[in-house]
């Protein structure tokens, strides 16, 4: 009773992600920190994850899940390596930093939930 309690709830939770549009107030009210709701996106993985909710792990699914990671692993060494490199220059403000740290996560979480789901069905 409880897997599928917990499989019903989870179908629902990437709806979460609409609320990264709340990050687009920073055009009207010039906080940063409003750029920090971009993140919410990566709720949208749960879409992915949804689909597998029911099924029940096993060596393929462990597998898939491993292929995944190594896949999206570079996502965030690339991201935190061009934060780092470019934070010297003048051009490059708090903002495109918090922007690049939003988009970089949210970019990890949903390409690892997509290349997992592509993994199992092909």
């Amino acid at each position: 009773m409880k897997l599928k309690r917990r499989s019903e709830a989870v179908k629902y939770v990437w709806l979460l992600g609409f609320l990264g549009f709340r990050g687009f107030q920073y055009f009207g009210t010039g906080n940063t920190l409003t750029l920090f709701w971009f993140s919410y996106f990566s709720f949208f993985a749960y879409y992915f994850i949804a689909k597998m909710a029911n099924e029940m792990p096993d060596e393929r699914f462990f597998e898939n899940s491993r292929k995944a990671k190594l896949k999206v692993g570079n996502i965030p060494l690339l991201t935190l390596f061009l934060i780092g490199f470019c934070s010297g220059f003048s051009f490059v403000t708090k903002e495109l930093i918090v922007l690049a740290c939003a988009f970089g996560w949210t970019v990890t979480l949903i390409s690892y939930a997509y290349l997992f789901w592509h993994y199992d069905k092909h």
